[in-house]
């Protein structure tokens, strides 16, 4: 194999260019799924009540925010395009304070539209007067934050649905209000959609400048700068048209997938070239950087891909996605790599100045290291760190909340947070009654009640439609929806309340199911983050194995390879848990991530020792040599890990931002463990 990649290396590569032109073609017009819609998809995976009322309602809330109270003039203006949604064929409804039941109890006509009474100012502040007195569900109290609901017509397709967004943004634009916030599952999903390509774009950008960078502070070698980048930027593009080929897209937190390439070719790189020993023979001296450093370089590769695999064992296709095209994106970079380096040496591309500055200072960086794992001050960072970890694991917490995937600088972040902090929220939770409700109308009432009481905020109570036509049918099918929207205070806490209501219906003697997409969420969310936590644990299990099975099963082997890749795991969520921190889907699947990524490490320094020891040097020196030499490498590949995922904190996805945040403490904590902590694992247990 490796004699057949040294023939054949330009051939190779010159395939490998081929798939990357015909990979910029299919990637011109790439489809971006949007998760939160698909993992609703999946509630048949649960014992959802009454999944036949489950339908999804394309529901967009609108607000508009005054600096002061609304005047008449501002009142009409809202009221012109209340009739102008009224109008238009694509809207199923609209609520606001033109047709609020509490304010039209007894003109029924009022609830349509069909009769405007305020056609002054004396008219207006008698209007507002009957605001402040039935407290509107679509005015706040000071009257300079209004609320329109509207619902629009399921089917209409991604064109239309942005075409009204559109509309609606340019006509509430012309009003005087100060700022106007429009929210909803389809407008999350257009936003997403344009915002994830260009953060795709930007990501990569950057990455690939500040790799560049580094790369040539280390090497000052810009030739091989250049080769190096070009095999991530083929791994990367080939990557993403298999998923645009055979999965008909790209998910969205396949964002993530360029750094993380990124990540491993330039780590694997950095490792096969870290050692310069001059052969006169080409051909021998590849075989033998492949023999000695090619064998660990590729087990990397293998446990970072075990990460990815164990989100296979989630039934969500988004996460389950992430996984395999991401082990199909380290292999091919693994080959391209390979195919690369062979080059490299042919064109002798692969000399650096090991000399200079950067590699001094590495060099001084480990020296320091080295006196502290022989100093007494271990044994407190160590004590702090243990500390961490108990902290972080007292603090251990599952919740989700709707807009946990975008950071508080989001637009869409503060447009939902909005419509919680002041229209009772966003979350809409449906409850179904069946029966003979004719008899238990009195009951109904005093559920509604508690509703409220509980934080439901419900748009149109069985008490404004008991008088109504359309009550009545209900009463005659015996089944009654009461549609309420709820605040996003997590998926644990809605969950323990919607059983409180449960048992609040049963004392009423009302047989009651929840259903609506916010109720949906909860149970799927809750659900998929502890999947996905599962699969890490499979994940360092099949990892475990792996490694006994290397050793021909040695368990101290073992003990050394996973305390010093589990333990900054720990560490970083004991710091993260400092703050408001919990696990979700948004950031669940990162340490799955986390762990492939810092486990190169200790296994190159492993691997490099028992290597000293085969080529007959004592326990000690074999050491000594590895942390030298294999310690460089390391570390330069940990200072690529801090650049490479640097763009991403800045990412207004939260799980993107997370794996950057999280990946460069648990890196940071690793790299000291390992050149710490690790040389006295391995001289008591190897």
């Amino acid at each position: 194999m490796i004699t057949f990649i040294w023939k054949y290396k330009y051939f190779l590569y010159s395939i490998i260019f081929s798939f990357f032109v015909l990979s910029i073609f299919v990637l011109r017009n790439p489809n971006i799924y949007y998760e939160s819609e698909r993992i609703l998809q999946y509630a048949d995976e649960l014992d959802i009540d009454s999944k036949e009322f489950s339908e999804k309602t394309n529901l967009l809330l609108v607000g508009a925010e005054y600096s002061k109270p609304i005047n008449y003039k501002e009142f009409k203006d809202l009221e012109a395009i209340h009739f102008e949604l009224l109008e238009n064929e694509q809207v199923v409804f609209v609520q606001n304070v033109h047709n609020d039941f509490k304010l039209f109890k007894n003109d029924f006509f009022g609830l349509f539209g069909n009769l405007s009474k305020i056609k002054n100012n004396q008219d207006f502040e008698n209007y507002v007067d009957k605001l402040i007195k039935n407290n509107s569900l679509y005015i706040s109290k000071d009257l300079k934050k209004v609320f329109f609901a509207l619902e629009l017509d399921n089917s209409l397709d991604e064109k239309l649905n942005t075409d009204f967004i559109n509309f609606l943004e340019q006509r509430f634009d012309s009003l005087s209000a100060k700022e106007v916030y429009i929210t909803g599952q389809t407008k999350a999903e257009i936003y997403i959609k344009n915002k994830v390509i260009s953060e795709l774009i930007y990501i990569t950008l950057f990455s690939a400048i500040l790799c560049s960078l580094i790369l040539w502070l280390f090497s000052k070698n810009f030739k091989f700068v250049i080769i190096v980048l070009l095999s991530v930027i083929y791994s990367v593009f080939i990557t993403l048209m298999i998923s645009q080929t055979f999965f008909g897209g790209i998910e969205l937190v396949m964002i993530i997938m360029p750094a993380i390439l990124f990540i491993v070719c330039i780590s694997d790189f950095m490792h096969l070239v870290n050692n310069n020993n001059k052969f006169d023979n080409k051909l021998e001296y590849f075989k033998s950087q492949i023999r000695n450093i090619g064998k660990p370089v590729a087990l990397t590769s293998i446990t970072t891909a075990i990460g990815f695999l164990s989100f296979c064992f989630s039934s969500v296709v988004p996460i389950l996605r992430l996984g395999i095209i991401t082990t199909i994106g380290i292999i091919i970079s693994l080959v391209i790599i390979l195919i690369t380096y062979a080059i490299c040496i042919d064109l002798k591309l692969n000399r650096y100045d090991e000399n200079n500055i950067w590699n001094k200072n590495i060099d001084r960086f480990i020296l320091y290291l080295t006196k502290l794992r022989n100093s007494k001050a271990s044994i407190p960072i160590l004590t702090l760190m243990l500390s961490l970890c108990f902290y972080g694991l007292y603090n251990f917490e599952i919740n989700n909340h709707v807009n946990d995937e975008f950071n508080k600088s989001s637009k869409l972040y503060k447009e939902m947070s909005f419509f919680d902090d002041n229209f009772s929220g966003y979350k809409q939770v449906t409850f179904i009654i069946q029966g003979d409700n004719n008899s238990n109308i009195k009951n109904i009432k005093i559920f509604e009640k508690h509703l409220s009481e509980n934080g439901f905020n419900i748009d149109i109570s069985i008490s404004d439609l008991e008088n109504t036509n359309d009550f009545q049918e209900k009463l005659i099918s015996e089944v009654l929806i009461i549609k309420t929207r709820m605040k996003d205070i997590g998926s644990s806490q809605s969950l323990e309340l919607i059983n409180t209501i449960k048992e609040k219906s049963k004392d009423l003697n009302i047989n009651v199911k929840v259903s609506g997409n916010g109720h949906l969420f909860d149970k799927l969310s809750n659900k998929i983050t502890k999947e996905i936590l599962l699969g890490l644990l499979l994940a360092i299990s099949s990892i475990s194995i792996l490694f006994l099975f290397i050793s021909n099963f040695n368990f101290r082997y073992l003990l050394v390879i996973l305390i010093p890749n589990t333990f900054p795991i720990l560490v970083c969520i004991g710091i993260m848990s400092l703050s408001e921190f919990y696990f979700s889907i948004s950031n669940a699947f990162i340490f799955a991530i986390v762990f492939g990524l810092i486990v190169d490490d200790s296994i190159h320094i492993i691997t490099s020792y028992r290597s000293n020891l085969i080529n007959g040097l004592n326990k000690s020196d074999a050491l000594e040599r590895s942390l030298t030499i294999t310690g460089r490498a390391v570390l330069k590949t940990t200072v690529i890990i801090l650049l490479t995922l640097f763009p991403l904190l800045f990412s207004e996805f939260n799980s993107i931002s997370q794996l950057g945040i999280l990946t460069i403490i648990s890196a940071m904590i690793a790299i000291v463990f390992d050149l710490i902590y690790l040389p006295q694992l391995i001289k008591k247990y190897l």
